[in-house]
């Protein structure tokens, strides 16, 4: 599985081959939200792999600025709401949340089981990581569960009280592309607060 594309098809291609993957060899794409720097580098993996299933929210159609290619609609799966997903492995998909970021967007986000917790994978979290959480409910996702969050946080940040309710389940926070508040994150989740640079990976 993809969670994210990009903006360039090349760059996305030469990272793929450095880890030994071929396009062939993915099975779907998760695009959160619909920006070309999200979006547009999937265009090379759709030209190798042309039935590859590409999972997207139910307002992805909305027009809004900065917006990306055209996926093709034979390409297009919806997701209407928080559910979890069989054939993406028990993969779960949060609901499509709206921001007024950049003019406007919406997006959503995605849960992966792991055997003692689950990562929540952001793309941007424009719409704040507390609506991704909250659909953990309606996912059916014990409450006290532990979490890995990963991903793009942009300009947002939990309160100090938010944190601190949070921090027991917390096993790790990966901080990546756009995040604006690292000091904030540092602070509040301490050793378990981590750069996502890029080529790191990681193991769960």
């Amino acid at each position: 599985m993809l969670f994210d594309a990009g903006t360039k098809i090349e760059p996305l291609l030469n990272n793929l081959k450095k880890y030994g993957f071929k396009s062939s060899s993915i099975d779907a794409l998760i695009l959160s939200h619909n920006h070309s720097d999200h979006t547009d580098g999937a265009f090379g993996i759709l030209s190798e792999n042309k039935d590859l299933p590409v999972y997207v929210h139910k307002d992805w159609s909305v027009s809004v600025k900065y917006q990306g290619k055209n996926i093709p609609k034979k390409n297009l799966i919806i997701n209407k709401e928080a559910r979890t997903f069989k054939e993406l492995k028990e993969i779960s998909l949060t609901n499509s949340y709206f921001s007024s970021d950049y003019g406007g967007i919406y997006e959503q986000a995605c849960y992966i089981k792991t055997k003692d917790a689950y990562i929540l994978l952001c793309g941007c979290c424009h719409p704040g990581l507390n609506n991704f959480l909250k659909d953990r409910k309606k996912l059916h996702f014990p409450l006290n569960s532990k979490l890995h969050l990963i991903g793009g946080m942009h300009g947002f940040a939990f309160t100090d009280q938010q944190g601190a309710q949070l921090n027991p389940i917390i096993k790790s926070v990966t901080l990546c592309h756009c995040t604006m508040k690292i000091d904030v994150f540092r602070k509040q989740f301490r050793n378990k607060c981590f750069l996502g640079i890029v080529g790191k990976t990681l193991v769960f």
